[in-house]
């Protein structure tokens, strides 16, 4: 009676060793829940009661590549990351001056690859390689000269891009590009170089010289040979040439000018980091290789992974 005994317990452990050995506990079917079919009459198809097995390898196979492949570098990623409804809107398509050790030349490029809007504020970056993260801010849409902006949300459309610098923004805020930001380049430096695409001088001083056109040759010449987005600091000119291009060859003159323009806008933004990165910085936030950029919505799910 006990040798029949230990024979039941020795099955029973055979077949346990058996299905732990084959993935028992990894597979969907151990942690489904129930799931009962009912007993029903022949060539009739049986509906179980319970919630059928999901696995999101989507969200798995995000990590994948790195749990199982080269990099390391104290990554906390795990099984618990979930994939964000936002994932495939929203990419990291690149990085760029990480190994510079001026941050106004480290940045990041995020691309709206989907078909609809997508609201980024808030949202944060984090290196896979530290741990640290840093949000996403409000920008200005439409960035003024010489004053408080007011900052919004901000929005990528489809087809946008945002360049994410990690240090300070010449004019104070984030912002999005329009056909006249050329002229903040006169005074002010941009990494990378922003759009220069301002209205031609010469075809502004056609349409808007307040003037007598036909006689004032010299602010003719004068606008003919002036390059795009630059503002002349030719005074020798008439009053008429001089007021006309303070009042368009200016980035608020040009603003207040084709501001209601059907392209106007551009679809690039500049954000910048400095500011919500500056509390306790000591180093790099970014390593020069061998990191993981991790973009995660509010919610903070993830949204992509991009590493170098």
């Amino acid at each position: 009676m006990q040798s029949d005994g230990v024979f039941f317990l020795g099955v029973l452990a055979f077949f346990f060793i058996l299905w732990f050995a084959t993935g028992g506990p990894t597979k969907p079917i151990s942690f489904a829940g129930p799931y009962i079919t009912p007993i029903t009459d022949v060539d009739t198809i049986q509906q179980g009661y319970g919630d059928t097995p999901t696995v999101d390898f989507r969200a798995r196979s995000v990590w994948s590549d790195i749990m199982g492949g080269s990099f390391s570098g104290g990554m906390n990623i795990g099984a618990n990351d979930v994939a964000s409804p936002q994932k495939g809107q929203v990419e990291v398509s690149s990085v760029a001056g990480v190994s510079s050790e001026d941050a106004d030349k480290e940045y990041i490029v995020l691309r709206a690859r989907g078909d609809v809007s997508v609201d980024i504020t808030d949202w944060r970056l984090v290196s896979g390689a530290s741990g640290r993260s840093v949000r996403i801010p409000e920008g200005a849409s439409l960035p003024r000269s010489g004053r408080v902006n007011s900052t919004g949300r901000i929005v990528l459309n489809p087809g946008d891009e945002a360049i994410v610098v990690t240090g300070e923004s010449p004019i104070g805020v984030s912002f999005k590009e329009n056909m006249c930001i050329g002229y903040l380049t006169r005074n002010q430096g941009f990494f990378p170089s922003v759009s220069n695409q301002c209205p031609d001088a010469a075809r502004e001083f056609d349409r808007y010289y307040s003037g007598n056109a036909l006689r004032d040759d010299r602010c003719y010449e004068r606008m003919q040979s002036t390059a795009t987005c630059d503002t002349p600091s030719d005074r020798s000119v008439s009053n008429a040439c001089i007021q006309f291009i303070d009042d368009r060859l200016t980035y608020s003159g040009c603003v207040a000018t084709h501001s209601a323009d059907a392209d106007f806008t551009g679809d690039t933004w500049r954000i910048y980091l400095e500011h919500e990165n500056s509390r306790g910085r000591s180093d790099e936030f970014w390593k020069s290789s061998r990191d993981a950029v991790k973009l995660l919505d509010t919610e903070g799910r993830t949204v992509d992974l991009y590493t170098y």
